[in-house]
C-alpha cells in the first residue's frame, strides 16, 4: 500500500516538472520571433539607417523639355529645364543630343535645324545640379515636322512692259527639307485682281496702258503652303505703232499706190508723216503713190516714213519701190 502511494506522488511531481519547463520554453520563442515594433520602426528611418531619400523629392521634380515640341529644319529645337524648386540653385551642366537614337553634336542648349529632316525623332539627356546634388534627366521625344517653304524674292520682267510683251515672274524660293516647290500666283491691275490669271506669266490686254501691275506669289512644297510675297509694281508703258507691211496695187496707166498697214497695240490713233520721199512720190494718209517713170530703171528707191501714235510711240519705217512692182 505504501509503495503504490509513493508511485502516485512521483508521477505527479514529474507531471508538474514537465509542464513548467514547457511553458518557460514557449515564452522565449515568442519573444525572439517578434521583435519590438518600436525597434523595427526606428530601423526604417532613413537618417538612422543611412538609406538616402528618393532623388525626386530632393530635386523638386526638375524636368527637361524640348521646345518647340514639333520643330522643323528651320527652327531647330532648344532644351529647357522646368519645375525648378523655388529658391533652389539649378544648373544644366552636360547636355547630350540624340537623333533617331544616335548621339549627335549640338549646342549647349540648342540643336540647329540644318542637320534635321522631316520625321527625325529627337531626345536629349542632361546632367543637372540641384542645390549641389547632381542628377540625370531625360527629355520627352520631339518629332521633326515639315518645314514650310519660303519665298526669298519676287520681281516682274521686263520692268517697263508694254502691250504685247509677256510679263514673267522671277521668283526665288527655298525649302529646308529639299522638297520640290511650285508657286501659286495672283495678278493685279491697279490693285484689282485679274480674274483667272494664276500662271507665272501675264500678257497685258487692251486698255492696260499706264496701268500698274503686280503679283502675289505663295510657295507650295506639295505638303503645305509656305510664305507669300508681293512683287514690286510695274507700269504698262505706251507701245509704239506696228507697221505690218505695204500693199502695192497698180491703178490706171503707170500710177501705183502702196497702202501702209499699221496698227497700234494700245488702240491709239496713228498718223504717218514723210521723212524722205523721192521726187515724184506723194503721201496721203496711209497711201503712198508714184508714177512708174519716177523710179529709175533697174533699181529701187527708198521711201522713209515716220509713224506716230501721238503718245511718244514714234517709229521710222522704210520700204523700197521699183519698176518691178505689180
Amino acid at each position: 500500500m505504501r509503495c503504490r502511494n509513493q508511485e502516485i506522488v512521483i508521477v505527479l511531481l514529474l507531471s508538474l516538472c514537465f509542464s513548467g519547463c514547457g511553458k518557460a520554453g514557449g515564452d522565449r520563442a515568442i519573444v525572439s520571433s517578434a521583435p519590438d515594433p518600436t525597434i523595427a520602426k526606428e530601423g526604417n528611418t532613413p537618417s538612422e539607417s543611412g538609406i538616402p531619400a528618393p532623388v525626386s523629392s530632393r530635386a523638386g521634380g526638375v524636368s527637361l523639355a524640348l521646345v518647340p515640341a514639333g520643330p522643323d529644319a528651320l527652327t531647330g529645337v532648344r532644351a529647357v529645364l522646368l519645375n525648378s524648386p523655388p529658391g533652389s540653385k539649378v544648373a544644366l551642366e552636360d547636355l547630350r543630343w540624340y537623333v533617331n537614337g544616335g548621339e549627335t553634336r549640338g549646342g549647349t542648349d540648342r540643336l540647329a535645324g540644318t542637320s534635321l529632316r522631316r520625321g527625325d525623332v529627337i531626345t536629349a539627356r542632361a546632367q543637372v545640379t540641384v542645390n549641389d546634388e547632381r542628377i540625370s534627366v531625360d527629355s520627352s521625344k520631339a518629332i521633326v515636322q515639315n518645314a514650310l517653304p519660303e519665298i526669298v524674292s519676287v520681281s516682274i520682267s521686263p520692268q517697263a512692259p508694254k502691250k504685247g510683251d509677256t510679263l514673267r515672274l522671277v521668283v526665288s524660293s527655298r525649302d529646308a527639307d529639299g522638297d520640290p516647290v511650285s508657286h501659286r500666283c495672283r495678278w493685279f491691275q491697279d490693285d484689282r485682281e485679274i480674274p483667272g490669271e494664276t500662271a507665272e506669266t501675264l500678257s497685258p490686254g487692251k486698255g492696260t496702258k499706264n496701268s500698274w501691275i503686280h503679283a502675289e506669289v505663295q510657295v507650295y512644297d506639295g505638303i503645305a503652303l509656305g510664305s507669300k510675297a508681293f512683287s514690286p509694281k510695274v507700269r504698262i508703258v505706251n507701245a509704239p505703232p506696228v507697221v505690218e507691211g505695204v500693199d502695192v496695187s497698180r491703178g490706171s496707166g503707170e500710177r501705183y499706190t502702196g497702202r501702209v498697214r499699221v496698227t497700234d497695240p494700245d488702240g491709239d490713233p496713228v498718223s504717218i508723216r514723210p521723212k524722205s520721199l523721192p521726187e515724184g512720190v506723194t503721201l496721203s494718209g496711209t497711201a503712198v503713190s508714184w508714177e512708174e517713170s519716177a523710179v529709175p530703171q533697174g533699181r529701187g528707191i527708198p521711201v522713209v516714213l515716220l509713224v506716230s501714235d501721238g503718245d511718244g510711240g514714234d517709229i521710222e519705217y522704210v520700204f523700197r519701190i521699183s519698176r518691178s512692182q505689180n
